[in-house]
Order: C-alpha cells, then structure tokens, then sequence
C-alpha cells in the first residue's frame, strides 16, 4: 500500500528547528558552507583586505548619509608580537541585529554595486576562519561587545569534537572613537591553527608602520584604484607593533594603490605628454626626437592612464583589437586601464627590497596583468600573454579596473570574457610602449628575450628535470619524444596528442583546440567498425565497453586538458567551468586534494574497463553523492604506468584509489 503524504502548501526551504535530525542536517550543511567559502580564500593579504574592505565599506555607508563635515578615518594595528590585526573605523557601526547576523554564510546588509563587497563571505571567513574574533560596534549610541573564539578549529573537525562556537560578550571599548561616535573595531588573533594565513606576520619582512603602509597600499583595498573616478579619501593611521615589541606611527591622507611610477628617485613620462610635445614638433621621427626636451628622455618608466571613452572610440591601438561583444563589456563595466613599464625588470627588486625595505626574493608588486574591480585590486598577479619580445612581460605593470566586476567568493577568478578583455587590453598596452623604447634609458631588460646567463641556467634546470623525472616510453610502432615528464598542461597535451599518434589511443577526431574559449577542445569519437576496439582484459584492456551503444560518429563533445584535477575543480568552484558540460578530461596526476570532491573509479582495475566510454581513459569521476559519474578521465601517469606494467600499475591502482 502506498504511503500518501500531503505536500500541499509545504515550502522546502522551511526549516523545523524541533526535529533533531533536521538540526543536525543543517549542523553539517552550515559547516559545508562555511569550510567552502573558507577554502576559497588561498592569499596572505585577505585577512587584511576583508577587514579593510568591510571598513571602508562602512564608512561609505555614512559618507551617503552626513555628506557635510563627515571626517571618515581608519586606524588599522598590526601586533607582529602578538599575532593580532585590528582594524577600526569610524562608519555606519552595527545595530544588535547586523551583529546577530554578519557572520552567517551569505548574508549581507550591503547592496549590490554601491559597495565593495556584497557577497556575504567576507564576514563569514573572518570568523571561521581564525582562533579569535572580537567585534565591538556602537550605533545610534547603542554599543556592543562579542567574542568568537576557535573558529577554524570548529571548521576544520571532522569528529564533531569542537562545538560550534557561540559569541560571548565582553566589556565594550573603543578609544579610538570619541564618545557616542559610531563605528567598529574588529580584531582577528591568528593562532597557528591549520590553514590559517598569514601564520605570522613579519614573513615578507615588513616590520616598520611605513613599510606596512605601502604594502597595504599595493595588496589590500587601503591603495583604492580610482585613477579617473572620485575617492572616499579617508585619513588612514597605522600603528605597528614589532616581535620586539617597538612600536612605530604613521598617517595616510588620502591613499591610493601604490602606482610603479611613484617610485622615489626615478624619471617618469607619460605617453600622452610625450605624445603632445613630439606633435609640436617639425621633421622626421628622429629629428623630433632630437628637438625633444630633455624632461622626456632617458626614462626610468613610461606609463599611461586609459579611460572607458579613449578605449573604445579614440585610441586606435585598442579599438583594432576588440570585437562588438568586447567593445560592450568595456562599456558595461567603465573599463579604465593603468599601465607603467620599467626600463629594466631589476627595478622592481630595487623597489621591493630597497625602497619598500622587504626581506630579499619577496614581490609585493612587479611586472604582471592586476585585474581590480570596485576600487580594489583582486587576486594575484598574472602573466601578460605576449607572443613576440615576451621579456617585457616583466617590465609592465598593467591594472584593468572593471566596475562591478563581480570576481568569485575569495576575490580571485573573473569571468572568463572579462579575463580575456583584460589580456587583450594588456597586451595593447605593452604594443603601445614599443613605440617609446627609445625614450627609456638604455638597457630597458627586455630588447633580448632571454639574457644568456638566465637562458643558460634555464637550460640546466631542464636538464636535471629530465634526470630526476625522466620519461621513458616505448611502443610497437614507435616511441614518445617527450624527454621529461609534463611540467604544465601544454606538455599533457603534446603527450596526449602523442599516444593518439601512436594509435594507443584511439577513435578521437578533433574539431578544435582554443585557449581563449571557455573549454579546451570539441571532438567526437568515431570508431573503425573493422577494429577491435571493445574491451578485453587480456587482448584489449582499454577498448571501450560491450554494452557501448552510443552512435558513431558521436555527437560533439568537450574534452579539457589540466595538468592536475585539483586545478579544474578550482575552475568548477570558481564558476569558470560546469562539470555537466564536460565530457573527458585528460591531465597528468591527481593529487590527494582531488578526493575532497570527487571520487575516482579506477578503469585499470579487474573487469572495470568494461564501463569504458572512450578508448583509453583511465577513470570515472564522481562528484560526492553522485551515483553517475561525471564524466570520463584519462590520467596519463596511470595510463603509461599501466602500459609498461599492468600488473603493478593495477596494484599501485587499487592502493590509490580505495576507498
């Protein structure tokens, strides 16, 4: 007899709080969330940017509000000594609801597109993402006083050990605010848990209030990037406690990200007043360049500001490269570009080590692509795609400042179109600087591609590369010529590509191959009908399954190439790429990391082949819970593993790949 339940009127998103079970359910998915939103946040400066960020933030919220005599001000304290950041601002403040809730996943009081973050994350990795957290908050003379303590020690239980940890209220004091001023301090006590980051704060070697205003300038959102748009201009103090204990001052007004060309002691030019004086000028190019004054010669660094307008309807140089739908983005999103090249890439440790005072070997900024968004730098610096005089990669510094850019959770990824807009942009940038070499003084450290000392010890460490991770294979109808096993993903496709050729692989047809698309390659699989391509444990091991009836030629599908499965389920979390898109993937190893997602169902072992949809691959994925897999994979360790000794690839299978 079937059970009738009557469903009518009931919402799903409801929650009965009276049912342990569904308290319980909502225990682990809480701890899910938040231990997500955790792991996206990978750099040494978000802690400090989250605070930051949630500072300003405030203090834009009140400057809406009492536009008249409003002195918005910050008072940031690093406690080297003591493990501790605490960040004050005289904002908005909190009321006992807000504090109830900031730091509940994906909750936020912040509206979209008038703010710096809006998200909802930010607040959460803050509390579970530490030993401590203090939050003290006044509003409308109302004041509060909470603590959070071992956060991440509750994130990070698998035991249910740790209780989920509760605030307890404390005595309330803020001296940095005048009495009945609204405002909040937050402090976060780093306490050498797992996962934490920064573990100290003296690691770059910053140990002065100035050393720590610059770098906060470069890495976190006290350098607004505002270039041609208005700023909040709030007065910034700085207060550094050393491992000593000394302590050190100093005071900000009004700053902004710390620009190549505010470099101490360098000659700058801007191209567009190079520009204007060789236009005042008679004769050919170096008979105006002769005539040119002095101011614009011999050049330290070149560098130049680019509007929304100048981008897409003035300047010839970017309008020939950007399409339509690029020409829209721009558009959409205010584009404005920063862009600064340096004679020569060691200026960038002179910067680093001489001026900012850092210990030797650390880049707080150097050459690279900065995507920003909402007055803030987001995530790392990336490579400047170049194809041709590739060494100036290291002399330009390029920031692309979208408005509402909207990067993922942990402030890192871009959507894939405006990534690519921004690469394109870059690379524009860099053509433009071609034009002015002659400007810079001489040796620029990017005229050769590679000097032949760097070449030569480049050369080396490839060698002993090869030495310690040779890659030996041999088939019956030939051999790989890959001398060393793959470093990145453009080797796992030459070696894929390779084992086609070989025809150890087969039944694979490619429509194509993109880098700037959002997948890899289309290709289908269209089977001999005269070859023995079904599998046999002992004739033919990675033929595809018996059962296999899917149409041949198959419809279109997408393969990705990765140099690991960790780097695709990045993608996958990041909303770069959809797992149910995807039909093959092919990459070099997994890592131990890959089981927090997926699971791996090893082909090579016993009669699991018969399950192969593509000849050759390796593995089914199945995401967590999931009783399908995902899709096909081909680890090509295993698979070469596999083909030079069965037996003991398929032991070495069954002890990886347990569950």
């Amino acid at each position: 007899m079937t059970n009738v339940l009557d469903m009518d009127g009931f919402d799903p998103l409801s929650i009965d709080i009276s049912d342990p079970e569904t308290t319980r359910m909502l225990d682990d998915q809480n701890r899910r969330i938040v231990s997500n939103i955790l792991k996206s946040y990978t750099g040494y400066f978000d802690l400090f940017s989250e605070l930051i960020q949630n500072a300003l933030d405030a203090m834009e919220a009140k400057s809406r509000t009492e536009a008249n005599g409003y002195r918005p001000e910050i008072w940031i304290h690093i406690d080297i000594q003591g493990s501790k950041i605490r960040v004050v601002d005289n904002g908005v403040g909190m009321d006992a609801h807000q504090l109830r809730y900031f730091a509940k996943p994906n909750v936020s009081f912040k509206k979209p597109r008038e703010y710096r973050g809006q998200k909802g994350v930010g607040a959460n990795f803050l509390a579970y993402g530490f030993s401590l957290i203090r939050i003290h908050t006044r509003k409308d003379r109302q004041e509060y006083a909470v603590n959070l303590r071992q956060g991440r020690q509750w994130a990070q239980d698998q035991h249910d050990t740790v209780p989920r940890p509760k605030f307890s209220t404390e005595l309330f004091g803020i001296p940095e605010l005048s009495q009945g001023q609204d405002g909040t301090a937050v402090e976060v006590v780093v306490g050498g848990v797992s996962g934490e980051r920064p573990k100290r704060f003296d690691w770059i070697g910053a140990r002065t209030a100035q050393q720590w205003a610059d770098v906060l300038r470069i890495k976190t959102p006290i350098g607004g990037i505002y270039l041609r748009t208005s700023s909040l201009s709030p007065i910034v103090n700085v207060k550094v406690t050393d491992s000593s204990g000394n302590v050190t001052f100093t005071t900000l007004s009004k700053p902004e990200y710390y620009y190549p060309h505010e470099m101490a002691d360098i000659k700058v030019g801007a191209v567009t007043d190079i520009e204007k004086a060789l236009h005042g000028l008679q004769g050919s190019t170096d008979e105006r360049y002769a005539r040119l004054d002095s101011q614009y010669k011999r050049l330290d660094c070149l560098w130049e500001i680019y509007d929304t307008k100048q981008i897409v309807d003035e300047d010839w140089w970017f309008s020939k490269t950007l399409d339509d739908d690029q020409r829209a983005l721009v558009r959409k999103h205010n584009v404005v570009i920063y862009s600064a090249f340096l004679r020569s890439a060691k200026m960038w440790g002179e910067l680093n080590e001489e001026i900012l005072g850092l210990n030797k070997g650390q880049r707080v900024i150097r050459g690279g692509l900065q995507l920003a968004s909402d007055f803030m730098a987001q995530g790392d610096l990336t490579i400047i795609p170049l194809t041709s005089t590739i060494g100036y990669q290291a002399n330009t510094h390029i920031i692309v400042h979208f408005m509402d850019g909207s990067p993922d959770m942990g402030r890192k990824a871009f959507q894939p179109e405006l990534e690519e807009l921004a690469k394109r942009l870059a690379v524009q940038c860099v053509n433009i600087f071609k034009r002015y070499l002659q400007n810079l003084k001489p040796d620029s450290g990017a005229v050769a591609i590679t000097p032949d000392k760097e070449l030569h010890e480049w050369k080396r460490a490839q060698e002993q590369y090869r030495d310690r991770k040779s890659l030996s294979f041999k088939a019956a109808n030939g051999n790989i010529t890959l001398l060393s096993e793959p470093q990145q993903e453009q080797d796992v496709i030459a070696l894929f590509h390779q084992l086609i050729g070989l025809n150890l692989i087969r039944g694979i047809k490619f429509f194509s191959t993109s880098q700037s698309e959002r997948y890899d390659s289309l290709y289908l699989l269209d089977y001999d009908p005269d070859e023995d391509i079904r599998y046999s444990k002992t004739n033919n091991p990675l033929g595809i399954g018996p059962d296999s009836t899917l149409p041949y030629p198959s419809e279109p599908r997408v393969l990705e190439y990765k140099y690991d499965l960790d780097a695709l389920t990045r993608d996958f979390a990041n909303d770069v790429k959809y797992p149910k898109h995807i039909n093959f993937v092919v990459f070099w190893k997994a890592t131990k990391q890959f089981k927090e997602k997926y699971y791996l169902n090893s082909l090579l072992v016993g009669d699991e082949g018969a399950s192969r949809l593509t000849f050759g691959a390796t593995h089914l994925a199945f995401a967590d819970g999931n009783q399908q897999p995902d899709f096909e994979v081909c680890i090509l360790e295993d698979l070469l593993g596999y083909l030079m000794d069965p037996m003991e690839e398929e032991h070495r299978q069954r002890q990886k790949y347990k569950d």
